[in-house]
C-alpha cells in the first residue's frame, strides 16, 4: 500500500465487501482498535505493520499458512496477540521456531502436533 493509505483501507484492499464489514473483521482479530483505522500505514510502527500483514493473512483464504520464526524482534505482548489471532484462523498453521514459549502454546491447541526435526528429516515427537 501506499504509505498514505489509511490502516482500515489498507486492510481491504482487494477484499470483497464494504469497509464497516472490514472494520468489524479486523476488531474481531484483537490486533487493532478501530482509533488505529486512520492511521497512514507509512507511519505504522514494524509491529503494527506485521500485524496488519497479519491480518490479511487471517482473513485471507488460505488452506495453510507457515510461519517462520514468527516472534523473532516482537515485543511479549505482540506475541499474546500473535497467539490470540492464530487461535482464531480455521485453516493449517505451519510453525516453525525455536520460541518455547510459542511451542508449548501451540502444543496446548486441540489437534497440534509437532514434530522434532534432525539432519533435514522429520525424528519424531519432541524427546
Amino acid at each position: 500500500p501506499r504509505p498514505s493509505m489509511r490502516l482500515l483501507p489498507a486492510f481491504a484492499s482487494g477484499l470483497q465487501g464494504d469497509l464497516d464489514e472490514h472494520a468489524d473483521r479486523l476488531l474481531n482479530l484483537g490486533l487493532f482498535r478501530s482509533a488505529d483505522f486512520l492511521v497512514p500505514v507509512g507511519t505504522l510502527s514494524a509491529g503494527q505493520y506485521r500485524r496488519l500483514a497479519l491480518a490479511r493473512l487471517l482473513v485471507g483464504r488460505y488452506d495453510v499458512i507457515l510461519f517462520d520464526e514468527p516472534t523473532n524482534h516482537l515485543a511479549p505482548v505482540l506475541v499474546g496477540e500473535l497467539e490470540e489471532a492464530l487461535a482464531g484462523y480455521d485453516g493449517t498453521l505451519v510453525v516453525v521456531s525455536h520460541d518455547r514459549e510459542l511451542r508449548r502454546w501451540f502444543t496446548g491447541l486441540p489437534g497440534a502436533k509437532e514434530l522434532r526435526l534432525e539432519a533435514g528429516r522429520v525424528a519424531g515427537p519432541p524427546e
